[in-house]
């Protein structure tokens, strides 16, 4: 019983310690960049991230689910992602796909309805050690005035107006603006809207697939500042209820299936905006049980509570320093111990010379007992349109309790890209890993290629492993092509 105690007490420390971190936050938001394949592929090959988590960031990013990708980004690598703004309802994902593809292909968004029209047919191969394929998608799409058409890989049929939406065909968590992560169903997704005074809406959606799945939907919205909705789902042998909601500084979702005791429930929070600083918050807390077609990671899945804390404080003034601070906090089902990783990141100084310094505490339960820390120094210099970047970095980890270091990760990196029309930018970049300090020994290349025109883009990701004195061998690979008209 006194050992129970003694493990609880660690628990309720974290716990208290995030309430109040969270109560004395301003609400600004976290400005960070999307995760990007690249980056991915760095965090797994230096052993941020696991292989089935870098898998599933991956398959995200193919699926274009950034919102998720971001999550398990601030879950995974302990890293801010994204601005967190975007709301769970009223996107305007297709506007922006539509704008997007058109400026790459040289063409101006039309303001009245015309037959012209314009898309993309996109590959993507992903091979590992062997040269085996470990993934392949394809992608044709069409853009029309207010409809888009993909083939391929996801097969679905859409059509926006400004009062309703409808997509036919493979609909998933963006389609439905599901404020938690769904199954991918086949089916019909319809919503209308009906304007009141300019106050709000009420939007009526129904939903039903292939396997029997049925969801009626009713949400209420506010202009831009608040929508709140509910959700009825029913599945062969399920019942249940969701209630998810937008607001200025964050979103939240509660999912409760109908016969079990704990709900799911998503959350987050960020702030309004400003330049100097900013904070976000990302959760999860479920039970033993999951609604569905609710689709969470492995990882989330099999623990009860997990969230992250980001916040970050930036002095432009002052050598454009940027101060972060990042908390991860997890507890597994069946047990009370919350574990919780904590970091805290420096930078400073001009582009020219600017120094960074990384501290990770990586379980602040067992008092961080080990600390990973990292320094880097990066040089950019600029060129009209031409940038050329050189970073070096050492990372090593220190053990308190045994007293040792571990044998420093070293890493050395070039990039040279080149800006161009249309938003366009061509890019190579190729950084030499040593993970014990020795390249004789162990050596890592990652080398990243980015080509693009008028009607063409192409991309090359690749990882290549040395060690134990055998020879260089591909580690992993990724090949993208998108041909634009």
């Amino acid at each position: 019983m006194d050992k129970a105690k003694k493990r609880a007490k660690p628990a309720k420390k974290l716990l208290a310690a995030l309430a109040i971190w969270l109560v004395a936050l301003a609400f600004t938001p976290v400005q960070a960049a999307d995760v990007t394949e690249a980056q991915v592929f760095e965090w797994w090959d230096d052993g941020t991230i696991e292989a089935e988590e870098a898998n599933e960031m991956l398959s995200l990013i193919d699926e274009g689910k950034i919102q998720e990708v971001c999550a398990l980004a601030e879950i995974y690598a302990n890293e801010p992602c994204g601005t967190g703004t975007q709301a769970i309802f009223g996107e305007e994902e297709f506007a922006d796909e539509t704008s997007a593809s058109r400026k790459r292909a040289g063409k101006s968004r039309a303001k009245k309805p015309s037959r012209h029209y314009s898309g993309h047919l996109a590959t993507k191969v992903r091979f590992d050690s062997s040269g085996s394929v470990t993934a392949h998608r394809e992608e044709l799409l069409f853009i029309f005035h207010r409809a888009t058409l993909r083939l391929g890989t996801q097969e679905l049929l859409t059509y926006k107006s400004n009062r309703g939406e409808a997509h036919f065909g493979q609909i998933s968590t963006r389609e439905l603006h599901s404020g938690i992560p769904l199954d991918t169903l086949w089916g019909t997704a319809l919503a209308y809207s009906f304007g009141t005074l300019g106050l709000g809406a009420l939007t009526l959606a129904g939903l039903i697939d292939t396997s029997g799945t049925l969801r009626a939907h009713a949400s209420y919205t506010r202009g831009k500042m608040f929508t709140a909705g509910t959700s009825l789902w029913k599945t062969a042998d399920t019942y249940s209820v969701m209630v998810q909601a937008a607001f200025p500084f964050g979103q939240v979702a509660y999912w409760q299936q109908i016969g079990e005791p704990a709900p799911l429930i998503h959350f987050r929070l960020h702030g309004k905006g400003s330049s100097t600083f900013s904070w976000r918050t990302t959760g999860y807390i479920h039970g033993d049980s999951l609604p569905p077609p609710a689709r969470l990671s492995p990882s989330i899945a099999k623990r009860r509570f997990w969230a992250t804390q980001n916040i970050v404080y930036r002095a432009k003034g002052f050598l454009d320093t940027r101060v972060s601070a990042s908390a991860r906090f997890l507890s597994p089902l069946h047990s009370d111990s919350v574990s919780g990783r904590l970091a805290l990141d420096i930078s400073s100084g001009p582009p020219l010379i600017r120094i960074n310094a990384k501290a990770t505490c990586v379980e602040a339960s067992e008092n961080c007992r080990q600390t990973i820390f990292q320094g880097t120094a990066q040089t950019t210099h600029e060129f009209n349109t031409l940038s050329a970047v050189l970073s070096g970095s050492a990372r090593t980890q220190h053990d308190r309790t045994e007293k040792s270091w571990s044998r420093p990760r070293i890493e050395i990196g070039a990039s040279v890209s080149e800006k161009k029309s249309g938003g366009r930018e061509d890019m190579f970049k190729v950084t030499l890993v040593a993970p014990d300090a020795s390249p004789l020994e162990n050596l890592q290349i990652r080398s990243e290629t980015r080509l693009t025109c008028d009607f063409l883009e192409f991309s090359l990701i690749a990882t290549f492993k040395k060690s134990d004195g055998a020879k260089i061998r591909p580690a992993h690979a990724q090949i993208s092509s998108k041909i634009l008209f």
